[in-house]
């Protein structure tokens, strides 16, 4: 996947970004942002890239530095998901497919799947002690230390809703994270047109 939260193997070919399940437009697109605010999203992308229908790309640290980005630990490990796998940069339909994956239309079971997905890099179904550090350490590693993040590890793994201890099935993994707090973490309010 070729991110900060995975220390172990890559993953050989890049997943797809999820498929968002709303109405299209003509470009196959969800249709979730209007054509103004589409267009508004598509400006703020050609000031990083000015190229001609896009073809340069932007730079994953550029992207990432974007004020709807900036600081948050879970975009900076979903983001490789939408990026060119030969290039490495951000496309305008890739920046048009992140944008719709994080707004608030985009209901919080995708997200869940997706999060799953970007942090399954062994491509089974279930999550051990790799996978939960991982998480974790995206999401608590500038807070706490090694240790504490190690000991959650443990107990999130010895939850005794769990299946089978010591793994946590995609459909356990669903059910355990909140909604709310999906909808916190990965909802971005971008700064275009209300309509």
């Amino acid at each position: 996947m070729g991110n900060a939260a995975n220390s172990g193997p890559q993953r050989p070919v890049p997943r797809q970004a999820p498929s968002i399940t709303q109405p299209q437009d003509l470009y196959g697109e969800p249709r979730i942002f209007t054509p103004k605010q589409r267009q508004a999203l598509l400006r703020r992308y050609q000031i990083h890239d000015a190229s001609r229908e896009g073809r340069v790309g932007i730079p994953i640290d550029v992207c990432l530095a974007m004020p709807e980005f900036a600081g948050n630990n879970l975009v900076s490990v979903l983001i490789h998901d939408y990026l060119d796998s030969q290039t490495g940069r951000m496309h305008p339909q890739g920046f048009l497919q992140f944008c719709t994956f994080l707004s608030d239309c985009t209901p919080a079971v995708e997200k869940k799947r997706m999060l799953f997905d970007s942090f399954n890099v062994y491509g089974v179904e279930t999550f051990t002690h790799d996978e939960i550090y991982r998480i974790y350490k995206v999401l608590l590693g500038h807070v706490i230390s090694d240790d504490h993040i190690i000991a959650l590890t443990f107990e999130a793994l010895k939850h005794p809703a769990l299946e089978k201890q010591g793994q946590i099935t995609k459909k356990e993994f669903m059910q355990m994270v909140p909604d709310s707090e999906i909808e916190q973490k990965l909802t971005v309010q971008f700064n275009i047109p209300a309509e």
